[in-house]
């Protein structure tokens, strides 16, 4: 491409030269120009420079100087073709990948994961189309790829691949290399039964073996996640000391996923344990409380846990029902989250108040957090008042 030439330096004129040449026409009072297009096609243009000279552009010039601007105005119109065809033919691959480049500075480890895992699905998909231009790609292509990946992983992966394909071809729509999105809004079939696992809240003892048994720090995510009402791993991977007020007793939260402001009181014991481990590290002005963990990025990190989570026997594995598909467990890190909002359910405490804590901004979301173990629910039904057997067997008459 001519781009390339451009980049390593060389003269548009030497790239040129023998694969452009001016021409005459008895019907034109201009020079033409004849070159080979980058579709290898040759091509025929106007230069609008007067063959006999005379004025041009304002400037009285000789038919020997016309000539040289004329071959000068060829190869700007030669490169103005070559570089719309290099456009037009942008291939899917070339597309994404450049895509990619550009975002990488607001992008966090895990979205670039994600983005280069979307593209290898697609190009995988793809095959060789991969290598032709992306104008190419239409909506049934599309259509096809999500029922493809849909036989082998499930349909959160699939639309966590589209999450990435979206705004890359929604993209190139602005750029106008192509006349539509072919993903946008485009339906997953939805997980079969044996796809589905229903998540579960930790029991109270089973957070306090994990922090008393895990690692270090993920006794102390798991600690400090708990102790600040369920919050989510990727801010617990982000805790710095600099959220700590020691003198309000509060940890400050800017949640990475709604933008809300948190202001979560402390324990007393989480205050002791906080302030202690601050004082062994000396008293940092900032500094992150799980570095080690946050290095990995969330979705590592996740796994990580998870994989913790099976060695020491915690949760429900649900076997892979086939394809590409991993096992899931019916506990995860998120699932503190559910713990602490059943928890301060389970204390009486008003929603309001709960979803307060926890973080919620909608009652209907809180609700689906609520997740009563089977030992509440059996303690929640000796609540209800026994039935005298006597009058059931007689109706209740004498």
């Amino acid at each position: 491409m001519l781009r390339n030439h451009y980049e390593k330096g060389k003269d548009a004129k030497e790239y040129f030269r023998g694969r452009l040449s001016l021409n005459k026409d008895k019907k034109s009072p201009y020079w033409m120009v004849t070159f080979e297009g980058g579709d290898g096609r040759m091509k025929r243009r106007s230069t609008k420079v007067p063959v006999a000279g005379g004025m041009f552009e304002g400037v009285k010039i000789t038919a020997k100087i016309a000539e040289k601007i004329a071959y000068q105005r060829g190869v700007q119109i030669a490169c103005a073709e070559e570089k719309a065809t290099d456009r037009e033919n942008v291939s899917v691959r070339e597309w994404c990948e450049g895509y990619l480049e550009r975002r990488l500075s607001v992008l966090e480890k895990d979205g670039v994961k994600a983005y280069k895992l979307a593209f290898t699905h697609l190009y995988e998909f793809l095959g060789a189309r991969a290598e032709r231009p992306i104008k190419e790609i239409t909506r049934s292509d599309a259509k096809n790829y999500v029922l493809k990946r849909r036989e082998s992983v499930r349909a959160g992966s699939v639309t966590r691949d589209l999450h990435c394909l979206v705004p890359a071809f929604n993209d190139a729509f602005d750029a106008e290399l192509i006349m539509r999105n072919p993903f946008s809004r485009l339906p997953v079939p939805a997980d079969k039964p044996e796809e589905k696992i229903r998540k579960e809240a930790f029991t109270l003892d089973e957070i306090r073996y994990m922090v008393e048994t895990f690692p270090p720090e993920w006794s102390s995510a798991v600690r400090c996640s708990f102790e600040t009402y369920g919050q989510r791993l990727g801010d617990i991977l982000r805790l710095d000391w600099r959220q700590f007020d020691w003198e309000r007793r509060v940890v400050r939260f800017v949640t990475h996923k709604t933008g809300r402001e948190l202001f979560q009181p402390m324990s007393a014991g989480f205050y002791e344990w906080a302030r202690e481990r601050w004082k062994q590290e000396g008293e940092p002005e900032s500094g992150l409380l799980h570095p080690h963990l946050n290095e990995k990025g969330g979705r590592a990190a996740s796994q990580s846990f998870g994989t913790l989570l099976r060695k020491h026997g915690i949760g429900r594995i649900q076997p892979s029902p086939g394809g590409r598909r991993c096992q899931r467990n019916s506990k995860g890190f998120h699932c503190i989250r559910s713990t602490c909002a059943t928890l301060l359910h389970a204390a009486g405490l008003s929603q309001g108040m709960a979803m307060e804590l926890v973080g919620h901004n909608s009652a209907a979301v809180h609700e689906v957090y609520i997740r009563p173990s089977a030992s509440q629910l059996a303690a929640a039904a000796a609540a209800l008042p026994a039935l005298n057997a006597k009058n059931n067997l007689t109706g209740g008459g004498k």
